[in-house]
């Protein structure tokens, strides 16, 4: 019965942190919209950079709930090795972020946020595909 539970609290971790990354793919597409249409140039990266800061919010706030479903792949064994590789990649991605976010304005080129970007999809991909994978719905 205690399995039962903790593995019904383990999904559900997994589920809002599903939730709120999908929501956060959802804000960046929408900073990058709002860049790309805002006149002048100047205020569209204002708004960008509000609207991303709320995304890294969410991510960050996703990554709090995924913790205890990864905690415990790891402490019982059971964790594939692409959860490591994936934690790996998600940790760079989320310090990166924390670099924008922090306002390190010699650090926000065109060049390290397309790097930023593309290492936040292939962390998101990848976390999709864990997720599948773990809840048994691609095998």
């Amino acid at each position: 019965m205690c399995n039962l539970a903790a593995g019904t609290v383990i999904y559900e971790l997994r589920m809002i942190s599903l939730g709120l990354q999908i929501g956060v793919l959802l804000i960046f597409v929408l900073s990058l919209i709002v860049l790309k249409t805002t006149k002048p140039k100047k205020e569209g990266m204002t708004k960008h950079g509000k609207i991303v800061n709320g995304g890294y919010a969410l991510a960050v706030l996703s990554v709090l709930f995924m913790l205890y479903s990864a905690y415990s792949l790891i402490i019982t064994g059971t964790a594939p090795s692409v959860i490591y590789i994936h934690g790996f990649f998600g940790a760079i991605a989320l310090t990166l972020g924390f670099v924008f976010v922090a306002n390190r304005w010699s650090w926000k080129t065109r060049k390290n946020m397309r790097i930023q970007l593309i290492l936040w999809l292939l962390t998101f991909s990848g976390g999709i595909l864990i997720y599948l994978i773990l809840t048994g719905k691609l095998s």
